[in-house]
Formats: C-alpha cells, structure tokens, sequence
C-alpha cells in the first residue's frame, strides 16, 4: 500500500467509526421506542436521561423533552417520589423484585421493573419499566370476587332451605291468629308485628335463594326493549318515593342498539334494584338521571346505562364493598346487602359488567355494560 493509500485510510477511518457509533445509538433509539411499555434511565435523583416513546406519550410530549425532567413529574404529574418507589433501593445495589405503583395521573396501576446500571467514569443510573397491570388487576379481583361469590352461594342456598320451613310454619299461624284475635285485643297489634317480622324473613330468604341461583336452569330468552325496561324499573321503584321526597326522573336515552335477546326479568331485577338504592340514597329528595349511549369496546357493540343519583353518595373505603354479599352502608333493618351482589352476578352470569363512580354528598353513578350481539347470550 502506498503512503497516499495509507494517508487516505487513516482519514477515512475517523468518519466510518463516528458514523457506525451514529448507526449504532439511532438502532438503540429505535429498539427502546419498540418497546411497548414506557421505559425511562434516571440518576439516583430522579432526573430522566433517557426515555422511550411510550413514556412520551403518557407525558403527553416529545420524549427529547423529558431528558432533565423527574421520572415522577413525567409518569405521574408529582411533585415527589410515586408512593412505594423502591429506585433508590435498586441505585443502592439491592435486588429489588417487582413492585406495583399506582398512576392517579391517568388512573393505572402499573408494575415496575428496575434495575441497575454498571457505574461508568464514576456515574451510574438505573433502568425502570413500566407495564400496564391496570386489566390484569381487574381480572384478578373479578376472579376473587367470584371465588367468594361462589361459596357463599352455597352456603346461602343450604341456610335458605333450611330455614324456609319453619318460616313458612311462623307466617301461616300468625295469619291464622290474626283471624282469630279480635282487632280490639291488645295483642292483635303483636300478632301483626309476627306477621311483618315473618314476611320480612320471607323476603330475605327469596333474596338468598336468588343469590344461590344466579343462573336459572331455563332462562327464558327474548327480545328485550332495554330503554322500556329501564324506564319501567324507574317508575316502578319511584312508587312511594316521589310524593313524599320529591324525587324527580330524567331520561336521556340516546342509544340506538337498545332492542337484542336477552332475559328480560334477570335485566328488570338489575334496573329495579339500581333505581331502587338511587331512591333510598336521597332521603331529602333530589334526581335521578338515566343515560343510555352506544359503545364499542374490544371491537364489540354494547349497550350502556348509566343511573345517577343527587343522593348521599358512598364512602371512598366502601366502594369496593359494595358488591360483596351482605355489605350494606344502610341502617340496620332497612337492607340486607344483597340487592348489588344479586346485580353484579346476573351481569356477570349474561356477559354484563357493572362500574360505580360516587362521592360522598354528591352522589353516586352506576354504570351497567351490555353486549348486544345476540350470540353473548347463548
């Protein structure tokens, strides 16, 4: 080789290596923007120097202008560390495992992956991703929920039968009595009180039977108007509340896919007890506002419809109750914490779900989900 070859190389060789370190970090770059899940590098102050698409997006900005900015600004709009934030224990050299941090920011749980970077020239970093868990945790509760819904079905159906019986033996000679006893007698008005303590048993009872067998063995399957249900639902459990406390219903029914097959009693027992708790919830009188609308989800046409009260609301620690048998935010005697729990499996028994939003002095809103594809119902 001769010394103007050997010149012309060493030249050469300069541009080659900055252009394959330039080809280098735009292959990294766009690996990292592949990645699904929001992925960020941070200093041991929380200063981000390198972030991915996906974390742009949740900041809702270009990810060159993340670099300089905190991980907890970025991900959650905080001014401070997420709660249970184990990056500092990862910068420290622990083994950190998964962790779970919750985003109030768009309303997500997702779980963290961290790890350590190998310190260079005296500065090190650590590397977090963040992976949507917010379905999977629902899908988990959804799956408890049943578990427990499912043993205490049988446990309520055995007690119901049981106790039938007897009962039916109370309610009948209390009737007897009461066309004995003449109505002047001192203790008609307690053969009364027997009778209404029985009939009450009675109501309690059918109401674990029914949530004993939230599947009938025949559903009777047609075509059901779901605006004329709900609207029926509504005006039937106004009765007695109206002229009283002065409640007033509002329908805004806008949807268009309202008529499909389904069974129309399970769907009127859920319109039923949803308007019914919205009544009882505004003992000073107020509104009730009934909302239907199209929706697509998963690629699936439902229904949804939503009943809004003006009433008391419901505590924030006891919104994840609510579904649970034998739960009730009710005085003792006026509920028997069936009523959502009976809702929440005829739903879940025909492909339905149910959601609540509420608070407290302001009122509450339940949602209810159906798919209108006749085939969810066979």
């Amino acid at each position: 080789m001769g010394a103007a070859q050997k010149r012309q190389k060493s030249e050469q060789d300069p541009q080659q290596t900055i252009a394959f370190v330039e080809e280098l970090k735009r292959q990294w770059m766009e690996t990292i923007d592949a990645i699904p899940d929001p992925f960020i590098m941070v200093d041991d102050k929380f200063i981000i120097s390198r972030a991915n698409a996906a974390m742009a997006e949740i900041a809702g900005t270009e990810v060159k202008k993340l670099v300089g900015k905190t991980c907890h600004e970025v991900f959650a709009g905080r001014n401070t560390p997420c709660d249970n934030c184990q990056m500092r224990k990862s910068k420290a050299g622990t083994e950190v495992p998964g962790y779970e941090i919750y985003n109030s920011k768009n309303a997500r749980w997702y779980e963290v992956a961290t790890r350590r970077l190998n310190p260079i020239s005296g500065q090190g970093g650590v590397v977090q991703i963040y992976r949507d868990r917010t379905e999977a945790k629902k899908l988990q509760n959804q799956l408890a929920q049943n578990e427990k819904l499912a043993s205490i079905g049988q446990l309520a159906g055995g007690f119901a039968h049981e106790i039938n019986n007897p009962l039916g033996g109370i309610l009948v000679f209390s009737q007897m009595l009461l066309r004995e006893v003449d109505k002047a007698s001192p203790h008609y008005q307690d053969v009364l009180e027997i009778e209404a303590a029985a009939k009450r048993c009675k109501t309690i009872v059918e109401n674990l039977l029914d949530f004993a067998r939230q599947r009938p063995l025949r559903p009777k399957i047609t075509e059901c108007d779901l605006h004329h249900i709900v609207s029926n639902a509504a005006k039937f459990a106004s009765l007695g509340f109206n002229q009283k406390k002065k409640c007033e219903i509002r329908l805004e029914l806008a949807a268009n896919n309202y008529v499909f097959q389904s069974d129309s009693n399970r769907l009127t027992q859920v319109f039923l007890n949803l308007c019914t708790n919205a009544f009882q919830a505004m003992p000073n009188g107020g509104t009730i506002t009934i909302r239907s609308s199209d929706e697509t989800i998963q690629k699936k046409q439902v229904l949804a419809i939503s009943i809004s009260d003006t009433g008391s609301g419901i505590p924030k620690d006891h919104v994840k109750k609510i579904f649970e048998p034998f739960f009730t935010t009710k005085e003792p005697g006026k509920g028997t914490g069936l009523g959502l729990s009976i809702v929440h499996g005829i739903l879940q028994d025909i492909g339905g779900s149910i959601d609540v939003t509420s608070k407290v002095s302001v009122g509450s809103t339940f949602t209810v989900r159906l798919p209108v594809e006749p085939e969810e119902y066979k």
